[in-house]
């Protein structure tokens, strides 16, 4: 009897072992072979069912919530039953399923009718037939719970030890499957994020050989949004990454190339890349080496980053600066050169005021005099051009500006260019000094018909734009906002990208020898940048050329059309013929003609004036001037002493002639600091040109009916200027 027990016994265990080999065969293969996971659940259950036809097998998933069962396989079960359970709830007493993944641990119910376990969800198994069912939870190697694996009966049952062993083992390899499906899903997701940065990064991603020609592996889609080849075609031929890099480039790159071959550090270079289109566009280039593949050669992993606009902002920010530098530099130079100037024509005029009139030297006389002129024409430009000008800005229409300078303008371009003026409808407002708007307007109309020596087309528009962000960086920065655009265009010869670098650069120029000063671009720059404005150039070689000028529109309506009618067009074009446009100067201003009036002539008087003057020469020419016209005459060299002096001083002192820029105290300050100690003072100030301490702080501006002599200006027009403040009524 022992003998057949025994004999039985072995043939469970050999009838045992060979299904657990034979699940592990089918059931392994199929997890290596990458089937989905609902078939190797599916096939995981028939394996079972086949031996063992009175079991039914059901595989359930725990959602990622942890609290849900979802239908995995269940071949055999009734399709309602496994519809009506999918997405239960685990629980404390939710069938065997529901309460196995709750108390992670197997439950065995051995009669579904009786068990209490059951109790919620006992008709919808007695319904289909199912009486017992033994569930265990599917577990993954650090103890998380994936779901259960659960055996149904039809009729009542109490666990068999070969049941339960054939059980735990399909539990085992669920969780093997379940596992390994969620690691390849996530391993899928990894990578769908990891295409998606790469694919939507601004910026091209490669694998790559090391080596100038060694071939890519992977280059991201952007490199045919941004240079114009399809992944294929750059793939397609080694070289395309040396033979695209600017020929001026290629040394840095191929240095960067061969020191990360030599280090296997960080791989990094700056370039130039031509595009399919001829564009060029900045790259920084970035790479690591990766770990060598068996049968290749070492590849690198690198991001090629678009830095075009960074590299045009920083262009930006170099040329500004330069022409801040050079801005201050010529300013300078104007002030001093100004202040010389003054000093020959006033030695000039008292050498002249000696001589008879049928002198010959009377001629040498005059050409010092016309030498002068010309000269502070050149400085009034440089002065344009650093932005240190006496303004007097006003609200202005830009039409009103164009039309009077459009009257004069055939004369001065000739009759072989055709003109045509354009007026912006309804045009916004600027705040600019009108004498400055018409120089601009004059000196680009000049350049034109340089440029067209055979005749042309000139073209000068006006109108209302508003710049958004994009419109910003295609024009130079400009911030976005409502601007007044005008627009001089050309048929003419056009400049190529070396001459646009520097048109704006005081006395560059590409005219012969003594054909021009190189200030006209140079002082309609320093106009718009005075004005608040911005330009923006379009030019190619033979195409001509568009200048476009952005004024900010302001919010006054009032237009002061009188400012316009004081700049006396006519006279500005008439000298811009004969000194290469040079800038228009205030009535007080003016250099003398050769109509002067002699100080023996010139308006005299007797009241008592306070000359402030840091420059020796200057100050003694001023002093002398006056007292020979009658005046007494008080001198300061600085703003300490004038007020020193006009508190001690125990008489009136009616004028107060100043100039405005001096150390320590600028002539605007003392004057507003005189005016409560001598208020029937007036107040008349000279300038080589105008900063902050003596016209402009940020928040105030200079009084216009402020008179100002503008250096150089012949001792006639002090004189005039004098006798004409004095008269004035009472201040």
């Amino acid at each position: 009897m022992s003998t057949g027990v025994q004999r039985a016994s072995n043939e469970d265990k050999l009838e045992l072992s060979e299904a657990l080999s034979q699940m592990n065969e089918t059931v392994l293969g199929m997890i290596r072979a990458q089937a989905p996971l609902p078939k190797v659940l599916e096939v995981l259950c028939e394996q079972i069912e086949k031996r063992h036809s009175d079991m039914l097998c059901s595989v359930l998933l725990l959602d990622a919530d942890s609290t849900t069962l979802r239908s995995g396989a269940a071949p055999s079960l009734p399709k309602e039953y496994t519809e009506a359970i999918n997405g239960v709830q685990i629980g404390p007493c939710v069938g065997s399923c529901g309460t196995a993944a709750y108390r992670k641990q197997p439950v065995i119910v051995s009669d579904i009718a009786t068990d209490a376990l059951w109790a919620s969800c006992r008709e919808k198994a007695l319904s289909h037939g199912l009486r017992a069912c033994w569930s265990t939870p599917i577990a993954s190697q650090d103890g998380t719970i994936l779901g259960t694996f659960a055996i149904y009966y039809r009729e009542p049952r109490t666990p068999v030890a070969k049941h339960l062993q054939l059980i735990a083992h399909a539990t085992h390899l669920a969780g093997i499957a379940i596992e390994q499906d969620r690691a390849k899903a996530e391993l899928r997701a990894a990578e769908a994020r990891y295409r998606t940065l790469v694919e939507r990064l601004p910026a091209i991603t490669y694998v790559a050989e090391l080596g100038a020609g060694g071939p890519w592996h992977y280059v991201s889609p952007q490199i045919e949004t941004m240079l114009g080849f399809s992944p294929a075609e750059w793939l397609s031929d080694p070289m395309n990454w040396m033979n695209h890099i600017h020929p001026d480039d290629r040394e840095i790159a191929l240095a960067a190339e061969k020191q990360f071959q030599e280090t296997h550090e960080l791989f990094q270079a700056e370039y130039r890349m031509c595009a399919r289109d001829g564009r060029l566009m900045w790259f920084r280039d970035e790479g690591v080496l990766l770990e060598q593949t068996d049968g290749q050669g070492l590849l690198m992993q690198g991001v090629m980053h678009d830095i075009t606009e960074r590299k045009r902002l920083e262009d930006q920010l170099r040329h500004s600066q330069k022409m801040e530098a050079v801005g201050q530099l010529a300013g300078g130079v104007a002030h001093d050169f100004n202040n010389l100037l003054m000093l020959i024509q006033a030695h000039n005029e008292h050498l002249r005021d000696q001589l008879a009139v049928d002198d010959p030297a009377n001629k040498d006389a005059q050409e010092i005099e016309t030498a002068v002129t010309r000269a502070a024409a050149l400085t009034g430009q440089l002065l344009a051009f650093s932005r240190k000008q006496v303004l007097r800005p006003k609200v202005l229409d830009l039409n009103v500006v164009l039309a009077e300078v459009a009257k004069m303008l055939h004369r001065l371009i000739g009759k072989d260019i055709e003109l045509i003026v354009k007026p912006g409808r309804s045009l916004g407002r600027v705040k600019a000094d009108p004498g400055q708007m018409e120089q601009m307007i004059l000196n680009l109309a000049v350049n034109s018909r340089d440029a067209m020596p055979n005749g042309g087309r000139l073209t000068i528009e006006t109108g209302d734009v508003e710049l958004d962000k994009d419109d910003s960086r295609k024009h130079e920065g400009a911030p976005a906002g409502k601007y007044v655009m005008l627009a001089v265009s050309d048929t003419g010869s056009g400049m190529d990208t070396e001459t646009q670098a520097h048109m704006f650069e005081p006395f560059f120029t590409t005219k012969a020898p003594g054909k021009g000063t190189g200030l006209g671009l140079a002082t309609v720059y320093g106009v718009v940048k005075h004005s608040d404005g911005w330009i923006w150039v379009d030019s190619e070689p033979g195409r001509g050329t568009s200048f476009k000028i952005y004024l900010p529109r302001v919010e006054e309506a009032r237009v002061d059309a009188a400012g316009v009618e004081e700049c006396r067009v006519e006279e500005r074009v008439e000298k811009s013929e004969q000194l290469q446009l040079a800038p228009f100067r205030t009535e007080q201003s003016q250099p003398p003609s050769k109509t002067s009036t002699s100080l023996s002539t010139a308006p005299k008087g007797t009241e008592t004036v306070l000359v402030v003057e840091d420059q020796d020469g200057i100050r003694d020419i001023v002093r002398e001037s006056l007292r020979r016209t009658g005046y007494k005459v008080l001198i300061a060299v600085d703003g300490n002493e004038a007020l020193q002096m006009a508190s001690a001083y125990p008489d009136p002192i009616h004028l107060l002639v100043t100039d405005l820029v001096m150390p320590n105290i600028g002539g605007r300050e003392l004057a507003q600091r005189l005016t409560p100690l001598r208020p029937q003072m007036k107040v008349l100030f000279m300038s080589g040109y105008s900063e902050h301490s003596g016209l402009d702080s940020e928040n105030e501006e200079m009084d216009p009916s402020a008179t100002i002599l503008q250096k150089p200006f012949s001792l006639d027009a002090l004189a005039r200027n004098v006798r004409r403040v004095l008269d004035e009524p009472g201040s």
